[in-house]
């Protein structure tokens, strides 16, 4: 009977200390959640009432060819980014898992790109592909006698220099998880596979990639999270643009809800890009 009482007790005081925090939760995700889903269905404007147009902002959506557009740029960006980033982050993480002042010094270097903020760092990168003859990918191509160009203001190049921008910036952390994870394999299998006559090759192939699985499963799930809700990079970088070229979903969400004040048809195409996140949470919850 103490033990139910003292139970009862703990749940009411853990109740007390977690309320703010789903107070928090209620008022800045749960209600504006269901109130862009509640919108999606009307024609508003935010200046006149809301009028109910049913599945009429949905119907338009997927016929929509910018929206189409969008929805292949971002596909194109979660894939490309998500893919380099797990490749690159677990090749790094390899070749500099040993000891020594050089590798700890590479480790630091990979990482600090991680740490920047991201408008610092999207300065950076503005600087390195800027159309500016002394931008500094400029001047290195004039030196190798390749000519300028503008690398963020050609529609051919925008979107190939948003991704290698968040491939730059975030390779660090994604070392530094597979970092983490080499340092859990124990060193037996490695030395047991030395003394089979392994060869470097065979250990990684068969031993520490296998083993690495679960880290990989949760760093492509969270990179394809990050990839489908981008927003700050892109429109710091070229605001979608030139053109269409690099309008990923987030972007024409902005684009007709607040300078189309289409604020309908935008909770529309928000609802459509949150369904893709919970999906890839799901998915991310059940591997955990």
């Amino acid at each position: 009977m103490l033990n139910k009482g003292l139970r009862r007790q703990e749940s009411k005081t853990g109740l007390v200390f977690i309320t703010p925090v789903l107070i928090w939760y209620a008022i800045f995700f749960w209600i504006p959640l269901v109130f862009v889903f509640a919108v999606s269905f009307t024609k508003w404007d935010m200046f006149n009432p809301m009028k109910a147009v049913g599945l009429k902002n949905y119907s338009k959506l997927f016929t929509d060819p910018y929206f189409l557009k969008s929805l292949s740029i971002s596909l194109i960006y979660t894939l490309s980014t998500t893919g380099l980033l797990v490749f690159l982050g677990m090749l790094f993480a390899i070749l500099f898992n040993r000891p020594g002042v050089v590798a700890s010094l590479a480790r630091m270097l990979f990482f600090m790109t991680a740490i920047v903020p991201l408008i610092s760092a999207g300065a950076i990168w503005v600087w390195i592909t800027g159309p500016e003859p002394y931008s500094a990918l400029n001047s290195l191509m004039s030196f190798l006698g390749l000519g300028r160009k503008k690398w963020l203001a050609d529609a051919d190049l925008a979107l190939l220099c948003v991704i290698g921008f968040i491939v730059w910036k975030n390779t660090g952390f994604n070392t530094l998880i597979y970092t983490a994870g080499l340092r859990g394999i124990p060193s037996v299998y490695v030395d047991a596979a030395k003394i089979d006559g392994a060869t470097r090759f065979h250990i990684v192939k068969d031993i520490i990639v296998p083993l690495l699985r679960p880290i990989t499963l949760f760093l492509i799930i969270t990179n394809m999270i990050a990839g489908w809700n981008v927003f700050t990079p892109v429109w710091f970088l070229t605001k979608g643009g030139p053109g269409s070229a690099t309008r990923v979903l987030s972007t024409y969400i902005y684009e007709y809800g607040f300078n189309r004040y289409q604020f309908g048809f935008a909770s529309a195409s928000a609802v459509v890009l949150i369904s893709i996140v919970l999906i890839f949470t799901y998915i991310r919850l059940r591997k955990l």
